[in-house]
């Protein structure tokens, strides 16, 4: 069992002009704006593997995820703007809840010195989804776009390749979480993908030291089969970065660091900037 820690800053910013900004454009010639957001994201997710045997298992996760988001107004020339009205894009608020699991079956095979693992499984659509909000901005309605799950089954594929060494370890490995179809408001989140290469070296004692390059790649998300040009148009992250990983009694514990040193983002209106993702994991192993 394993529980993993994931935190982010995000920030975005985009100007607005009417008739986007809202109903306010129906009764008064309202200024374009500048609406600069940031968020604080969090993902507590739970692992937990049972083995049959030493090549057959099956995995669950399940992901708990917080969002708080904060909205500053400003003028074109970057001062701050105080609304006497609601805004029907943003406001201050904390959003929490699971996201979908994920159910696996894994199957090992060792060769050699090099232990190759293949993931099969599928998404379980219970988390909260959000109806369409461009939809809903296009009427004049208040909308959410965070949503925690993505209302439909997604196919999970995964295949990895570790060698094991005394003092040292390399590990290879790719993933794909597919989107087959749209949900019940009319949602498809894009394809996601991602490989990794890291190596980690024994320090001293227990005391072990990692590091690693990822390659995550999302495809753009349609509404009601439309890609729309202010939503999410996909983008590709390149991290770099490395850790910490010590073990206590049968508890091992590990602390990391990922940043991005190339991002491709298709479009920009919307489009989110981090700084890095910090993670904390613990996890042990029962029955042994």
């Amino acid at each position: 069992m394993q529980l993993s820690l994931l935190t982010t800053t995000v920030r975005t910013t985009h100007e607005s002009a009417c008739p986007d900004i809202g109903p306010i454009c129906a009764s008064r010639d309202e200024p374009p704006q500048i609406h600069d957001q940031r968020f604080a994201i969090g993902e507590l997710r739970a692992s937990m593997e049972h083995a049959f045997t030493d090549a057959l298992g099956v995995e669950l996760q399940v992901p708990l995820r917080l969002n708080r988001t904060t909205i500053q107004f400003r003028r074109l020339d970057g001062t701050p703007a105080t609304l006497d009205y609601e805004n029907i894009h943003h406001r201050n608020e904390t959003l929490w809840g699971l996201g979908d699991p994920w159910v696996q079956g894994r199957y090992a095979l060792p060769l050699g010195p090099v232990r190759l693992s293949a993931r099969a499984g599928f998404t379980v659509p219970v988390a909260k989804t959000v109806e369409d909000p461009f939809a809903l901005g296009a009427a004049g309605l208040p909308h959410q776009h965070v949503q925690f799950g993505t209302g439909t089954v997604q196919p999970l594929l995964a295949l990895e390749a570790e060698h094991t060494l005394d003092s040292w370890s390399t590990r290879l490995w790719g993933q794909a979480q597919l989107s087959v179809a749209e949900n019940s408001h009319g949602f498809r989140a894009g394809h996601r993908f991602g490989v990794g290469l890291s190596g980690a070296v024994k320090l001293v004692g227990s005391l072990r030291a990692s590091a690693g390059a990822d390659v995550a790649n999302e495809q753009p998300e349609r509404w009601g089969g439309v890609v729309q040009q202010d939503g999410n148009l996909g983008r590709t992250d390149v991290l770099v970065g490395g850790g910490l990983h010590w073990t206590v009694s049968k508890v091992q514990l590990g602390l990391t660091l990922r940043v991005p040193v190339y991002s491709h983002i298709i479009g920009h209106h919307g489009q989110l900037e981090y700084p890095g993702l910090l993670g904390l994991t613990a996890g042990t192993v029962f029955g042994e």
